[in-house]
């Protein structure tokens, strides 16, 4: 109840005057009775609404209820006296006291004395706005606030290891929990973790539609396990569920490798951008036939700018924004911590390879680059050519090129050869499946002989025959650095081209060599058979002899090992044009290509020389101090042996298990 003092506007009345405008109606008693604690003598104004009516000589009509006030006997406003109001902590209610009775609740209640404060007349204050807060400063104008770090700086760190099966019963535990029902790709993700704290593992929810409770499990499972790839293949989210599924993988940062193919909305587009930029453990996104615009390209652009830890972008099959100018390598001219880019059937052109030529020009800090399956054609590579062999410090650089599958005729011969003997941080060149011909094989026949980088080439389906395999086995006698090549589709290759090749392969460093087993082309397919063994044992001697040679150090040495171990000459050709987004989505095959997951070479980083034991090769145990004794005696049980197949295959290691 609010308290006035009107007697200074009391002149001709007796008692208080309600006043008003006259336009405002209101009912026969518009103040709701109340007991009043005061005299008639008080200052406290009763506001009785049937004295201030008839002193005031109010004219009023009951039925109508509306009230006239004449104009002349209206008064000025009331004004309030200060006053003061407490909240007694016990109970929260405003206490309410004029000056004049201030000395007896101070005799009352002095320990609230300095709580006193000024209540609007507008509004109820409420109890929440008078909780006692405290906050200490330091005492000095120059002394520093401390401040404690916290003792994990990584909460979320997994160090316990844990079986799948104890991940299992979690996740069981949590579905019953969260009263849903337990997915079996879930579960068989969950009985594939080897290990659950060194991010070898791969979460695959591909086809599942992710709900809240869906979210919650999820939750659980990232509380108690690393993973490295997370691969999102035609999921189902909502708006609500994509959010904090994303919200997730920021705060438990459990994910390196993000695999993607799905469409997104432009929040939920944001919602992932933004997820990625914060995700400090992340490494490598990849898409695939997804359509990505110039404003979508430019927020993910933006990620990879403020997250220096992403150094792998892969595009397999998307529509991307290109012309008038290549957007996204026009934006990455500058960039120094991306590594890797992948951009296999995204329709290139010589434009677009013009574009990457002006890249090359100006970035030497990227390593891989793949345009396979694309259509550059013969003056693509020249102008791609022209910008790589630009690169001409050492140690930076260009160093995997994979043009494979692009329209490529025998023209290209000397640009090719040019790529070979120029670029020195050059170490793994794919030209497959292109028109190449013997002819080409003629060209860099000399740029092989010479480079002393090349380490894998890749020559599958190349329409080789056995006068190119003669050219090549010159080359390879000569060559100090390759390692690998791949033949593999050339069926004009006959029985003499690969004892021709054999005989290279003794005086070379090549210690695997792809082509096919067997070809129903060839005059003689069972001696066709019987030299590809031997070729084989050939190799696995070669290999056996570079671990011989190779410290017992786990590191990899330098960058040309790095990417021997990483990278695969083997490629499947693709000839679908992604014209439309429809076209592209619809006709590409959901397996992924070329390049193979993360986890696969984490784990040769525990490759060691002493894990084979070298008495499994014996023909190693008899190796000469010497190379000139080397290279006549390591072949000796190989020759003696080629006749049985059994004696071959002993001395044959699986080499798809690098």
């Amino acid at each position: 109840m609010n308290v006035m003092d009107v007697s200074s506007v009391l002149n001709e009345f007796e008692s208080a005057l309600l006043s008003d405008s006259g336009t405002e109606s209101f009912t026969e008693n518009p103040v709701i009775e109340h007991d009043s604690e005061h005299s008639e003598d008080s200052s406290v104004c009763d506001l009785d609404s049937s004295k201030c009516i008839r002193k005031c000589n109010v004219q009023t009509h009951i039925l109508d209820k509306e009230v006239s006030v004449d104009e002349d006997i209206l008064a000025v406003p009331l004004e309030p006296i200060r006053t003061h109001v407490v909240t007694e902590p016990s109970c929260g209610t405003p206490l309410v006291f004029e000056d004049n009775d201030t000395q007896i609740f101070n005799n009352n209640f002095p320990k609230f004395q300095d709580q006193l404060t000024l209540p609007s007349i507008l509004r109820t204050q409420s109890p929440s706005s008078t909780t006692n807060r405290k906050v200490s400063f330091p005492e000095g104008d120059m002394e520093l606030a401390t401040y404690r770090e916290p003792e994990n700086s990584s909460p979320w760190t997994i160090n316990q290891y844990l079986p799948p099966e104890k991940i299992l019963q979690i996740y069981q535990a949590s579905c019953k929990q969260h009263k849903t029902i337990e997915l079996d790709a879930i579960k068989n993700t969950i009985l594939d973790i080897k290990n659950n704290t060194n991010r070898s593992a791969v979460l695959n929810l591909s086809m599942i539609t992710i709900t809240n409770e869906v979210n919650e499990t999820l939750e659980d499972i990232l509380r108690v396990a690393n993973f490295r790839t997370l691969v999102l293949y035609e999921c189902k989210f909502t708006a609500e569920t994509i959010s904090e599924f994303l919200n997730m993988l920021e705060y438990y940062e459990s994910i390196s490798d993000i695999e993607v193919s799905m469409n997104f909305d432009e929040t939920a587009w944001k919602c992932f951008c933004n997820a990625c930029t914060n995700i400090l453990v992340l490494e490598s996104i990849s898409f695939r036939g997804m359509v990505i615009n110039e404003n979508y390209m430019r927020m993910l652009l933006n990620v990879v700018k403020n997250n220096i830890g992403i150094a792998t972008l892969k595009f397999d099959a998307c529509m991307l924004i290109k012309l008038p100018s290549f957007y996204l390598v026009e934006n990455l001219m500058t960039n120094t911590t991306l590594c890797e880019l992948y951009l296999p059937s995204t329709g290139l052109y010589t434009k677009e390879a013009d574009c990457l030529g002006r890249f090359l020009r100006k970035n030497l800090s990227l390593k891989v680059l793949d345009i396979s399956n694309n259509f550059i054609g013969d003056r693509g590579l020249e102008v791609l050519a022209k910008g790589l062999t630009k690169q001409t410090i050492s140690g930076c650089g260009l160093s995997v090129l994979i043009v494979f599958n692009n329209q490529i005729t025998e023209k290209s011969g000397p640009i090719i050869s040019d790529i070979i003997s120029e670029c020195r941080n050059l170490h793994t060149l794919n030209v497959g499946f292109n028109n190449l011909t013997d002819e080409v094989i003629a060209n860099i026949g000399p740029s092989l002989e010479v480079t002393t980088s090349l380490e894998g080439l890749g020559l599958q389906c190349t329409l080789l025959t056995c006068k190119g395999i003669d050219f090549l086995s010159n080359a390879i006698e000569n060559n100090t650095s390759l390692q690998k090549i791949n033949l593999k589709g050339n069926k004009a290759i006959q029985v003499g081209g690969l004892e021709r090749l054999c005989q290279a392969l003794t005086s070379s460093k090549i210690f695997k060599i792809e082509i096919d087993e067997t070809n129903r082309s060839a005059q003689d397919p069972q001696a066709y058979v019987q030299l590809v063994k031997k070729m084989n044992a050939i190799c696995t001697v070669n290999k056996a002899f570079k671990e011989s040679k190779e410290s017992n150090s786990d590191e990899i040495a330098n960058v040309s090992q790095m990417v021997s171990r990483k990278m695969s000459l083997s490629c499947e050709p693709r000839y679908v044009i992604p014209s439309t987004p429809a076209t592209t989505v619809q006709t590409e095959s959901p397996v992924m290509s070329s390049r193979s997951s993360r986890n696969r070479f984490e784990i040769t980083k525990v490759h060691d020389s002493t894990a084979r034991p070298i008495s499994r090769f014996k023909v190693t145990r008899v190796i000469s101090s010497s190379d000139e004794d080397l290279s006549v005696g390591k072949f000796a049980s190989v020759r003696s042996s080629v006749s049985s197949n059994d004696s071959v295959d002993s001395l044959q290691l699986d080499t798809d298990q690098e």
